[in-house]
């Protein structure tokens, strides 16, 4: 069985075994949840060896502003992307589409001195 389908069953095994002990134990459920997800983590780090590797790659390459602002940029996102989840989960539709909102003007103002720079460079080869 490849890594992804043993990786899937696994997550679907452990869901189901959380939401029967959820209902009788619910520390036993938390604790299922914390171990089953070290294990996925552990599972899942020889698959991001190649990552690290071209984000230590690209890091070489560019200079360290365009780093620190795709770092940024990918944090910006992921925060707005669970307060947004968080929001709807919790029945305020509205809450999570100014979350939203949110989050991609600052993802725009964390951009905007990349921008900028490769703004100046078009025009500077295109003046």
């Amino acid at each position: 069985m490849s890594l992804p389908v043993s990786l899937f069953a696994a997550l679907l095994l452990l869901t189901v075994l959380q939401l029967v002990l959820q209902k009788y134990s619910p520390l036993f459920a938390f604790l299922l949840s914390l171990a089953g997800a070290v294990l996925l983590a552990f599972r899942i780090g020889d698959l991001l060896q190649p990552v690290l590797a071209g984000l230590a790659l690209f890091v070489r390459r560019t200079d360290g502003q365009a780093f620190r602002c795709l770092v940024r940029c990918a944090g910006i996102l992921l925060i707005t992307d669970y307060t947004r989840t968080l929001c709807h989960e919790a029945g305020a539709d509205s809450l999570g589409w100014c979350a939203d909102f949110v989050g991609r003007c600052l993802v725009l103002a964390a951009a905007f001195p990349l921008l900028e720079e490769i703004g100046g460079k078009i025009w500077g080869i295109a003046g």
